[in-house]
């Protein structure tokens, strides 16, 4: 130890590209260390000594605290991988060819440790810069066909392996014992920081192990004797008697149960005395419609319908990427279904990670987001809903959950009775626990197994993973994490759907309330589901048309690209090509000329966020706001980096990669985007009368459910517009029957017509301006669409 710097010196063993680097403790009392992780402290005391997670640290603990949970950590990780039956097993890889072989996942969570320590200045050099560069990035798969080949002849032996293991091992617990760092307090600006992230990091890859074990073949692996024990199971006997009676092995009854409207606050307290990942800080208070949602996950026997009936096979329950995905894959049941006799037959057993089981009908159903979404859409037409089943929003899971926990977003300092509202904290005590996580179990469980919440759900926390609606996003006052710069933010790409809740392998930070994880959606976890219904009024396709990546980046093209990049040049020099005006700045142009002041300003329908940038030019705050998730997550996107790459469609197969800018002249932190309905302000949390000096509808109008609701909301006492405001309007007029009931088409027979409802919808607005406005969206390089816009600027009379 370096007494200067507090910095361990490690003394080199040859070539650090290659060689390991020896630590030198022979002189220190730790010199016997058990490198399997055998804690001294005390653990959880289970029956037959089995493996048992340690709450989650509270940072105040001191050393003894970090060494207990360091070792709990590295012995949960050991005891996983006891699973795997001899060496072959760590170089196979998953069936679907897109992760590293386990050798990888052995591996990394330790070099981890020595590049976070680095990054920290708790240790001055490498251990084995070799390892640590080849196993520092894993592989975040761009989709289901992403393939990573040809990987075989790099990896290491396991006994080079183990032995690398062994030294970090004894590296970390020497800097926990006696570095003087550890004398300090652990907040999230200390060195220490660093420490506890490399422990819910290595907890992270725990769980993500364990599912791609779950998906190897059983010759690889054998249940550790330390594991937990699965629920208790059904007996072969008894499913092979009672197979055919669909519904007997689960509750036939799933009712949906009402949560009234109302308002959740987000986010983890900074002062908060755990690790957090950087995505779960900072604030944000959101609306919650009222909503009903299942009392309990979907089981297996509520999915078995879906899959015996034949509709999973039907395309018309499909997203257009989950049916390229299911086709890709050939799925024709979830994965963890294994086929248990003739093909026709859906005779199934349940696959957990060590073994196969006879299938546990009221277990719930594991499952990626494609087929989560796929099992909504079949549900809505069989139950014949008035609107159709959908997943969980995240603030609509923070409404589902009991009182006490909704209230540790406002925790302050010092009220150390409130920890305990988050169960992760505390340890078992011997009563009836109503959470299946931090390995309670070895799986998930039947979904009434456990306790129901107050409000009367099961499972808000623990047994699977629920897959979210929403896209992973940022919360308002996030910032970037110096020690891992690129943990959350390359997944702010409206590419990862968001998980919530844990599962019964979560532990650690992803076991709190405050976890918030992502995942793409064709992507395997141990995450399910529950459906939810709301009154709110929905596009008839659900909102589909705009949640494709083609229409993605034919609105990036639309928004950013120049004259020259909208245009095939060398076609254009053989034919010509039509002039339009840039649409976007022409209508940022209109509100800043008509508007009476320049404080804010609303963008409705503001898609990937174009017109919004512009105004920032002269508003001091502009608020974007689209129904679509994927393309406010674009513009969300841009705000952060002011860039984004997107593929402009040449023709067929055929793509051109372009990156969309926003100008450097432009204030970005004046601009923030939002996802929500256009006809319902109040449910964005937008519905303050008298807060916009202008509002901006750009060809948004026809493409709503009600058009005149949403029309509404700027006039009488109540609107949000503010008097002499100015409402702009611009309309293709192209009123379509997949989108708005005929009878609230807003079509006049001819323009002076159609201005003439407006105005009707308008009372107190007075007429300022009107003009046409040319427009072409491009498809392909040799074909565009030419749209006339019919533009027309009202001002709200005093």
């Amino acid at each position: 130890m370096n007494q200067n710097t507090g910095k361990l010196q490690l003394p080199a063993n040859g070539d650090a590209s290659n060689q390991s680097r020896a630590i030198d403790i022979s002189d220190h009392p730790l010199q016997d260390l058990n490198v399997q992780g055998l804690s001294p402290q005390p653990e959880p005391v289970w029956p037959a000594g089995r493996l048992s997670s340690l709450p989650l640290l509270d940072i105040r603990g001191g050393r003894a605290a970090l060494l207990a949970y360091f070792e709990n950590t590295w012995r949960l990780t050991e005891t996983l991988f006891s699973a795997l039956v001899n060496e072959e097993a760590y170089y196979v890889r998953p069936y679907h060819k897109t992760r590293h072989p386990f050798i990888f996942y052995y591996v990394h969570p330790v070099t981890f440790y020595v590049n976070k320590l680095l990054v920290a200045g708790l240790i001055a050099e490498p251990l084995n810069r070799h390892f640590e560069e080849l196993f520092e990035t894993g592989v975040d798969e761009m989709t289901w066909d992403d393939l990573h080949e040809g990987e075989q002849d790099i990896w290491p032996t396991v006994a080079e392996v183990r032995n690398y293991r062994d030294q970090v091992y004894k590296l970390v617990h020497q800097i926990i014992s006696t570095h003087p760092e550890f004398d300090k307090p652990i907040h999230m600006g200390s060195p220490g920081w660093a420490l506890v992230m490399c422990f819910e990091h290595e907890r992270i890859h725990l769980e993500t192990s364990s599912v791609l074990m779950r998906e190897l073949p059983l010759k690889y692996l054998k249940q550790p004797e330390q594991w937990p024990p699965l629920p208790l199971a059904r007996s072969s006997q008894q499913e092979r008697f009672l197979r055919p009676v669909v519904g007997l092995h689960y509750p036939a009854d799933n009712p949906m149960i009402d949560v009234q409207a109302g308002k959740v606050e987000l986010g983890k307290p900074a002062e908060w005395p755990t690790f957090g990942w950087d995505n779960e800080y900072g604030h944000d208070s959101r609306e919650v419609g009222a909503f009903r949602a299942s009392k309990r996950l979907i089981s297996n026997g509520e999915f078995y319908e879906f899959v015996s009936s034949g509709a999973y096979l039907e395309e018309k329950y499909w997203s257009e990427q989950g049916w390229a995905w299911r086709r890709f894959r050939n799925t024709r049941w979830p994965t963890f279904w294994v086929q248990d006799g003739p093909v026709g037959s859906h005779q199934y057993k349940l696959r957990t990670i060590f073994s196969e089981q006879p299938m546990q009908w009221d277990w719930p159903a594991a499952v990626n987001f494609y087929e989560a979404k796929a099992y909504c859409a079949w549900r809505s037409e069989r139950d014949g809903v008035k609107t159709p089943y959908r997943l969980l929003h995240e603030k609509e899971h923070l409404a589902m959950r009991d009182r006490a926990q909704q209230a540790l977003a406002v925790w302050q300092p010092g009220d150390d009775k409130a920890l305990v509202a988050d169960s992760v904290m505390k340890a078992p005590d011997g009563l009836p626990c109503q959470i299946n996580h931090n390995l309670l179990l070895g799986s998930e469980g039947p979904v009434e197994q456990f306790a129901a919440n107050a409000k009367g759900f099961h499972d808000v926390f623990g047994n699977l993973w629920q897959w979210c609606e929403d896209a992973f996003h940022p919360l308002p006052g996030f910032s970037i994490h110096p020690y891992y710069v690129d943990f959350s933010t390359p997944c702010y790409d409206n590419q990862h759907q968001m998980i919530l809740g844990g599962s019964f392998i979560s532990t650690g930070d992803e076991a709190s309330v405050f976890a918030r994880f992502h995942f793409r959606p064709h992507f395997f976890q141990h995450a399910g589901f529950r459906l939810v219904l709301s009154d709110e009024e929905v596009a008839p396709d659900g909102g589909k048309r705009y949640e494709t990546d083609a229409l993605l980046n034919q609105y990036m093209l639309f928004h950013y690209a120049s004259a020259d990049e909208q245009q095939d040049n060398a076609i254009s020099r053989n034919v010509g090509h039509p002039y339009t005006p840039p649409f976007m700045q022409t209508m940022a142009a209109l509100v800043r000329q008509f508007a009476a002041s320049d404080d804010v300003v609303l963008d409705l329908g503001c898609a990937v966020g174009r017109a919004s940038f512009e105004l920032a030019r002269d508003f001091n705050k502009v608020i974007g706001l689209d129904y679509s998730e994927a393309f406010v997550g674009a513009a969300q996107l841009m705000q952060r980096q002011g860039s984004m790459a997107y593929e402009r469609l040449e023709t067929g197969r055929h793509t051109t990669k372009l990156i969309a800018r926003v100008a450097p002249d432009i204030d970005r932190s004046r601009v923030s985007f939002i996802q929500g309905d256009a006809a319902r302000l109040k449910a964005a949390g937008l519905d303050q009368p008298a807060q916009f000096d202008a509002v901006l509808l750009s060809n948004l109008m026809c493409r709503l459910p009600d058009p005149a609701a949403c029309l509404r909301q700027f006039t009488g006492a109540a609107s949000v517009l503010k008097e002499n405001g100015v409402l702009v309007l611009a309309s293709p007029n192209s009123w379509m029957e997949q989108y708005t009931d005929p009878s609230r088409f807003l079509d006049g027979a001819d323009s002076e017509a159609t201005l003439a409802q407006l105005a009707a919808l308008l009372p107190g607005f007075e007429l300022v301006y009107q003009q046409d406005l040319p427009f072409m969206i491009r498809e392909h390089r040799r074909k565009y669409e030419y749209v006339i816009s019919q533009v027309s600027v009202w001002r709200r009379n005093p």
